[in-house]
C-alpha cells in the first residue's frame, strides 16, 4: 500500500466526529462503534468520489460520505479476482479480515462493509467500502523519521498481535507501509488485506511468534470453526477456509509451547492495561 498515509484510515478513533479516541478501549465499546460505523457506511450519501489519488492493492476510490449530521471519508475497493487463478487480489479479501476479527474480538481492523458505489455516470459497482479515519501515520514512515513511541513495550506488545494475525491470515509478513498508528494515542491498526489468506496449511518460516495478546489468543482457542465457515463463507473459498484453521491450529500449538518454555506472563500480554 503505497501512500499509506492514504488512508490515515484506522483505529476507528472517530477522529473525524471530533471524538478523542482512548489508547485501547472496552470490548463492549468497540463493538458499539463497529456498529455505528458499519451503520454509518452502509448508508450514507455519497457526495464525491476521487479516483486515483490513493495507492493499494487492488485499486480504491477516496470516497466522501454525508449522513445528514456526519461527514466522514471511506476507501471503496472493487477488483475481484480470487483463487484459484494464480495471482488473487480480491476486497472480499478485506471483507474477511474484518469479520475474523469481530470473530477473534480483536479491534485492530477498521470497519468495512460491502457496497455498491454509483459512479457519476450511472455505473455501479459492488466492493468493500472501509472507514478512512485521519491522524495516523505509517509504520514505514514512523521508521524513516525515526519517531520513538512514548511505550516503546507497550508498542512492540501491539506490533506482536498484529504480527500473529498476519501469519493467521498468510498475508505480507509486518508490512511497515500497511500498518498505521494513531498519532494521539499510538493505537496501531492493519489495513489492506486484498492478497490475503493463501490456503497454505503450513506456517511460513519468516512468521515467528515471540508473544500474543492476552485476548487474540483467548479469541483463538474460543474459534469455532462452524462459526469461521458461516462468517467467512461469502468471501473465501472452502480450501482459503481449510488454511485458516489449519494456521489458526499450528499458531496455537507455537504459543502453547512457548508458554512452557518462558512462562505466560512473557508470552501472553493484556493490551488493554496498557
Amino acid at each position: 500500500m503505497d501512500n499509506k498515509i492514504i488512508w490515515g484510515l484506522i483505529v476507528f478513533g472517530l477522529l473525524l466526529t471530533g471524538h478523542k479516541a482512548a489508547a485501547l478501549r472496552p470490548a463492549g465499546q468497540a463493538d458499539a462503534e463497529q456498529k455505528e460505523l458499519e451503520a454509518f457506511l452502509k448508508k450514507a450519501n455519497v457526495d464525491a468520489i476521487l479516483k486515483g489519488a490513493q495507492g493499494g492493492r487492488g485499486e480504491g476510490w477516496t470516497i466522501n460520505l454525508h449522513d445528514g449530521k456526519t461527514a466522514r471519508r471511506g476507501f471503496f475497493k472493487y477488483v475481484d479476482i480470487r483463487r484459484p487463478t494464480n495471482f488473487p487480489i480480491s476486497y472480499k479479501y478485506e471483507l474477511a479480515a474484518y469479520e475474523l476479527t469481530k470473530l477473534l474480538k480483536i479491534n485492530i481492523v477498521p470497519p468495512v462493509i460491502e457496497r455498491e458505489i454509483q459512479e457519476p455516470k450511472g455505473q455501479k459497482r459492488k466492493g468493500s467500502l472501509q472507514i478512512y479515519v485521519e491522524g495516523c501515520i505509517s509504520e514505514r514512515d514512523r521508521m524513516l523519521k525515526k519517531i520513538d513511541p512514548p511505550n516503546p513495550q507497550a508498542f512492540a506488545d501491539a506490533l506482536e498481535e498484529i504480527n500473529v494475525f498476519e501469519i493467521l491470515t498468510s498475508c505480507d509478513h509486518l508490512s511497515p507501509r500497511d500498518i498505521l498508528i494513531h498519532r494521539d494515542t499510538w493505537r496501531v491498526c492493519r489495513v489492506d488485506f486484498a492478497e490475503a489468506f493463501d490456503p497454505s496449511t503450513e506456517l511460513l518460516p519468516e512468521a515467528v511468534i515471540r508473544r500474543c495478546s492476552k485476548r487474540l489468543y483467548k479469541g483463538l482457542l474460543d474459534l469455532s470453526p462452524v462459526d469461521v465457515e458461516a462468517t467467512l463463507k461469502p468471501y473465501l473459498n472452502p480450501r482459503e477456509i481449510k488454511g485458516l484453521l489449519d494456521r489458526r491450529n499450528l499458531i496455537i500449538e507455537k504459543i502453547k509451547n512457548l508458554i512452557i518454555d518462558k512462562g505466560e506472563a512473557a508470552v501472553l500480554v493484556d493490551l488493554e492495561s496498557k
